[in-house]
């Protein structure tokens, strides 16, 4: 039986990222091109000199360093590639179930041995957990791409290229820290995450206004009818990189385990069970 559900969820993840591979795949390619394309365009413009200087600077800072120390070096980069992950995950957070009632899909898989339950979490998974493999993934080939290019163009110049080793494990060590940062951020802001699947699964169209609009209303009645901001000071903190920002391995732990924490989990579970609930009604 465990099996079997399994095999049911496996099926319900590989769905996702097939109906929506331009936000899965595609876009994190998509931008790794244009980096490279701008990265090698900017070396090109470079004299000989210049590339000698640049490539022996790299080697000599990264020579004989510890990887796993000078790893946030290679967080900082990564930035737009976790900003176009975010920007894909609220357009598919606040389309997927809407989707499936607007193609009438939703019908098909109510008469399937699939819960609704099933179904959302499939969707959180894929986009909490799925969706930054492949952006890491995209991420490492573009270190890979670089870093052979360094050390291919320094043996030709001659240059001890020892250190660009170095610089290789520094770059596969900052990928997990990466990851753990998207995840991180993730089930921090699992209230938002869960506020725009419940307008996503019963918003008649445009769910995202919907959700923002909601939201809007009530940062109104709290400030004219209580005269606090309360929610809005939350939603401010909240919304705060410095709460789920990992930069090195030792802040995975202090990131996950808190209070705060725990509330967001607490305040996201509860939209995303309205989201399960709301899925049984169909337009």
């Amino acid at each position: 039986m465990d099996k079997f559900l399994f095999g049911q969820f496996q099926g319900l993840l590989k769905r996702e990222v097939l109906e929506h591979r331009n936000l899965f795949i595609w876009a994190p390619v998509i931008l790794g091109l244009l980096i490279f394309m701008i990265d090698f365009l900017v070396i090109s413009s470079l004299d000989e000199d210049a590339k000698i200087s640049f490539i022996e600077n790299l080697a000599r800072f990264f020579a004989g360093g510890s990887p796993l120390e000078m790893a946030p070096a290679f967080v900082f980069p990564t930035l737009p590639f976790l900003g176009i992950l975010y920007i894909c995950a609220i357009l598919y957070l606040t389309n997927t179930l809407y989707q499936d009632r607007r193609e009438l899909s939703v019908l098909f898989w109510q008469s399937m041995p699939v819960s609704n339950f099933q179904t959302v979490l499939s969707k959180l998974v894929a986009i909490m957990l799925i969706a930054p493999i492949f952006y890491v993934a995209v991420i490492f080939a573009l270190y890979v791409i670089g870093i052979l290019w360094l050390i291919i163009s320094g043996l030709s110049y001659d240059i001890d290229v020892a250190g660009l080793g170095y610089m290789f494990l520094t770059a596969t060590l900052s990928l997990p820290i990466v990851y753990l940062f998207t995840v991180t951020s993730a089930l921090w802001l699992l209230p938002f995450i869960g506020w725009l699947l419940l307008f996503s699964a019963f918003a008649n169209r445009t769910p995202l206004l919907w959700a923002i609009g909601a939201l809007a209303l009530i940062l109104f009645l709290e400030g004219f009818i209580f005269r606090t901001q309360f929610i809005s000071n939350w939603i401010e903190t909240r919304s705060d990189i410095d709460n789920f920002l990992i930069v090195d391995y030792g802040g995975v732990f202090d990131r996950l385990f808190s209070y705060d924490m725990l509330i967001g989990l607490v305040v996201g579970s509860i939209f995303i069970c309205g989201s399960v609930y709301m899925r049984r009604f169909v337009d």
